[in-house]
């Protein structure tokens, strides 16, 4: 089956995933930390790891030890990654912030050019200017009389794209020497600590995380569970994606994330307002849409 199916499929279950987020913040994190989302992710990971486990358990344990350690420690940076995210999406419209994981082509470049030694063109340079213009033009508050950047939201996202896009060359890095499915074990077994530390060892992560069960406990445990499902099938179609072509590749094609998030936000405004409700008026479509446009040529500029 060819790499773009894997490619194209992932931003497409990652766009409902962050309609997802956006829904559980809402409904049920409304007054508490959004990092509670991070330790639902990472036992979610874990169960989802025991499956691996009962299906393959010889290539899990014939990994190589430092390789073990270097992607435990590796799943625990794409835990942590989210939780800027998921502050960033707090109050925020998914089409306002999903966009700016366009920046994370970016960091790839800047990472294999300090790091791997590999050039950057002049086109690149324009790539990533794009991409910065694009990222400003989807922060600009267009609800205030004067224009305003958000500049949380910004820095948010961008730190957020920063450790995203190191855990995908790490995870395309250790996969190509490992098989990939005992990759992604070991990988998740890190995410799981991460969220075994947070309720072991920071008090307000912990009590708020047994309030919310107490609240709703099988409305939240049964759409996080679905959401976490989502989230890890559209990860691992662009994981595997990664063994076939450049990961800057599958972040061209990660492009489209914005587009459908777009598409799905205005879909539920008319339609499930009572799922999420956007910003869909004509100043603010436009700005989304010239904003994504800029975003998607800044990311195709970097591969051609």
């Amino acid at each position: 089956m060819s790499w773009y199916f894997f490619a194209f499929l992932s931003p497409l279950l990652w766009a409902i995933s962050n309609h997802i987020d956006k829904y559980i913040l809402a409904r049920y994190l409304k007054n508490t930390n959004t990092g509670v989302l991070a330790i639902f992710a990472g036992l979610v990971g874990f169960l989802f790891s025991l499956g691996i486990l009962i299906f393959s358990p010889s290539s899990i344990m014939g990994i190589n030890l430092f390789n073990a350690v270097v992607i435990i420690l590796n799943g625990a940076l794409l835990i942590i990654a989210f939780v800027p995210y998921y502050y960033a999406l707090n109050g925020e419209d998914a089409s306002s912030v999903v966009p700016l994981y366009q920046s994370i082509p970016v960091f790839s470049f800047v990472i294999g050019f300090f790091l791997l030694g590999e050039s950057v063109s002049s086109l690149k340079i324009v790539a990533g200017l794009c991409i910065i213009v694009g990222s400003i033009l989807v922060s600009i508050d267009l609800s205030k009389s004067k224009l305003c950047l958000k500049g949380r939201v910004l820095s948010l996202m961008l730190l957020s794209s920063f450790l995203i896009s190191v855990h995908f060359l790490v995870f395309k890095v250790v996969a190509l020497e490992e098989s990939f499915w005992t990759t992604v074990f070991w990988e998740y077994i890190g995410a799981t600590l991460v969220a075994v530390f947070l309720l072991l060892f920071i008090k307000s992560y912990r009590s708020q995380f047994i309030s919310v069960l107490r609240g709703n406990s099988f409305g939240v445990i049964s759409i996080n569970v679905l959401n976490e499902v989502i989230n890890i099938g559209a990860k691992l179609l662009a994981n595997y994606a990664t063994l076939l072509v450049p990961v800057v590749i599958v972040n061209l094609a990660n492009g489209l994330q914005p587009l459908f998030v777009f598409l799905i936000g205005i879909l539920l405004t008319l339609f499930f307002p009572f799922i999420n409700k956007e910003m869909v008026t004509k100043q603010h479509v436009i700005q989304r849409i010239v904003a994504i446009s800029v975003l998607f040529i800044g990311s195709y500029l970097l591969v051609i």
